[in-house]
């Protein structure tokens, strides 16, 4: 991969940051406008989207709660951040399943801004922009959390390297067209 491209797949990741629990709306927001507000925040990550039918359908399955008066509270945005990033490699029953046990251990604000640490540490580790920490001891339910983010930011940052690389050719099959 040319350094030109190697750029272009950095700055993907490039100051990611996403908003923490306290900094998520306070207000409720309608079905097309939550799901407006989580994708804003993956633009830059190909496959990392919801639609308005991925959400009916988490809430139908349980593992998002209802709307109140069809607008979706802080939680409920969180847990859809979340379910965001993990439904690229994790199946729906495996993500409902780390929710119920990470509300057995801490509140939905304090796995959320957890979840964003470790989303934030991993990108800036696969994307390169920092070395990786050592392993510290995980209870079961953050190496849970740790593995899965773990491996969808790996399948970003392939994403973004195939795409940047389909960018390349097509550069350079629109500069030397086929010359057979």
């Amino acid at each position: 991969m040319k350094a030109e491209t190697k750029l272009r797949v950095a700055a993907c990741a490039a100051g990611f940051a996403l908003p923490r629990y306290n900094d998520l709306p306070s207000v409720g927001l309608y079905l097309d406008q939550t799901v407006q507000f989580v994708n804003g925040y993956f633009r830059s990550f190909c496959g990392v989207e919801l639609t308005p039918s991925m959400v009916s359908n988490y809430v139908k399955k349980g593992v998002v709660d209802h709307p109140i008066r069809k607008k979706y509270t802080r939680d409920q945005i969180a847990s859809l951040m979340y379910i965001a990033v993990s439904k690229t490699v994790l199946s729906i029953e495996n993500i409902d399943t780390l929710f119920k046990m990470q509300r057995e251990h801490c509140s939905a604000g304090t796995a959320y801004d957890i979840f964003c640490e470790e989303l934030e540490t991993s990108l800036s580790v696969v994307f390169g922009s920092k070395a990786a920490q050592p392993e510290t001891v995980l209870n079961d339910e953050r190496l849970l959390l740790r593995s899965t983010i773990f491996a969808a930011v790996n399948k970003m940052y392939l994403d973004c390297c195939f795409d940047a690389l389909r960018q390349e050719q097509a550069l350079w099959s629109d500069i030397l067209p086929d010359l057979a």
